[in-house]
């Protein structure tokens, strides 16, 4: 009796150990800091990802003085972070950077050449055009990413990059631009043509007002109106639409709180659902 108690035990165990050593593992959400094109980028990959090849990407630019790791972290932008709704609609996310844009400025105060904004990057002519081109089509070639699921949302001069790259690629399949306008002088955007722009701002911005003119940020430029902005998009065939929130300034947290306050949404779930990306 006891030698068959013994041998029950120890097949048990054995059967414990070869359960333990067949069972799936867990797949955890991935953040991913790559050189890309010659920059650092922080790409973000959920769990429950679509096929290779089938894949969405969302990439987000940062603001004038921002960089990536800082929205990634949370520290700065944080309502650019789309980490949380990438979990729920199963697409990647790109962080991606700008260059330095001042040189008495820290090295991790980054810009993007927009056009007439901003700072070094424009001044120095800096093919951020180009750059992007070839970083996003890396990453979608690495990742599996369908080439007509990629969208782009961006803040500030962000924006303003987002929306140089919709009228002179065919990067996006659409864009959402946050506080900033169509800074780069074209008064016609053919590649953007069919495509969709949700354009949002705060209706107290007073660092890129709504209505144009001389900022108060450290810019000190003369911003594009919305309403010139509007007419370019228009004109190019775009569908585009412009949401001023009520009570926002610039900052891109100052927006979120409004939305969510009027919308009962974050910013982050207006630009995903916006891009066809969460259904719920």
């Amino acid at each position: 009796m006891t030698d068959r108690m013994t041998s029950a035990a120890t097949l048990a165990g054995v059967l414990t150990v070869a359960s333990t050593l067949v069972a799936p593992c867990v797949v955890t959400a991935t953040t991913l800091t790559e050189t890309i094109a010659g920059r650092n980028a922080i790409l973000y990959q959920p769990t429950n990802l679509s096929p290779v090849g089938s894949r969405a990407l969302v990439v987000v630019l940062h603001g004038g003085m921002g960089n990536a790791e800082r929205i990634s972290s949370l520290r700065s932008e944080g309502s650019l972070n789309l980490n949380a709704v990438a979990d729920a609609g199963g697409f990647m996310v790109a962080y991606l950077n700008g260059t330095r844009v001042s040189s008495v400025l820290g090295p991790n105060m980054l810009g993007w050449n927009a056009g007439a904004c901003c700072g070094l990057p424009a001044d120095l002519r800096v093919d951020d055009v180009a750059y992007l081109t070839q970083a996003i089509g890396a990453i979608a070639e690495r990742y599996g990413i369908d080439r007509n699921r990629i969208f782009g949302v961006g803040h500030s001069n962000g924006a303003m990059m987002t929306q140089r790259m919709l009228c002179e690629t065919d990067v996006f399949a659409a864009a959402v631009p946050i506080a900033g306008g169509l800074e780069t002088g074209a008064a016609q955007c053919p590649a953007g043509k069919g495509k969709r722009l949700m354009a949002i701002h705060g209706e107290m911005d007073r660092n890129v007002p709504l209505g144009g003119g001389r900022g108060k940020g450290l810019a000190r430029m003369d911003f594009t109106s919305q309403a010139a902005t509007a007419t370019v998009w228009q004109r190019s065939g775009v569908v585009y639409d412009l949401q001023v929130i009520p009570g926002a300034d610039h900052s891109v947290d100052s927006i979120n709180a409004q939305v969510l306050k009027t919308e009962s949404q974050t910013l982050a779930q207006k630009v995903a659902r916006f891009f066809g990306l969460l259904r719920h």
